[in-house]
């Protein structure tokens, strides 16, 4: 099954904006599609031994295995469909990036498509920091999946 997300009205019409302009940019753009395959073992293979990764306002996890930890957990309720990175953007060791991902909520089988603003920290190579911000509450709301504790 082939699953696309459909170009918001935000997006930019340059190619260019979407395409990595260098090594952090590409390393981000292969992590995110690497998300699809909803693997937290290969996923945290990205991150250094002190990374920090946090879903907004979700709390933060600090450390390689706490975050290997929150991932697989996130993952055993969801799983990450797609991953359609818009915009890319770096400087000084940081890639923003704007995409929409969908997400399905394994209990209840719904998926929504969720608009997100990631913020990624890198240093030789690894990921020391990922932030991701979205609505929370939208999403909760669309797949009947309360993520908040």
């Amino acid at each position: 099954m082939s699953l696309h997300v459909d170009a918001p009205t935000w997006v930019s019409a340059d190619p260019a904006d979407k395409a990595a302009a260098n090594a952090d940019e590409t390393l981000v753009l292969k992590f995110l599609q690497e998300l699809t395959t909803n693997d937290a073992d290969r996923l945290i293979t990205y991150f250094d031994d002190e990374g920090m990764y946090q879903n907004m306002p979700l709390p933060p996890a600090y450390g390689r295995d706490a975050v290997h930890a929150t991932l697989a957990g996130l993952l055993g309720v969801m799983s990450i469909d797609v991953v359609e990175t818009f915009h890319i953007a770096s400087a000084n060791g940081f890639v923003y990036t704007e995409r929409v991902d969908v997400l399905t909520a394994l209990p209840t089988g719904k998926s929504f498509p969720l608009a997100v603003l990631g913020v990624f920290q890198l240093r030789d190579g690894k990921i020391v920091g990922w932030r991701d911000y979205f609505d929370l509450r939208e999403f909760e709301e669309a797949v009947e999946l309360p993520l908040r504790g």
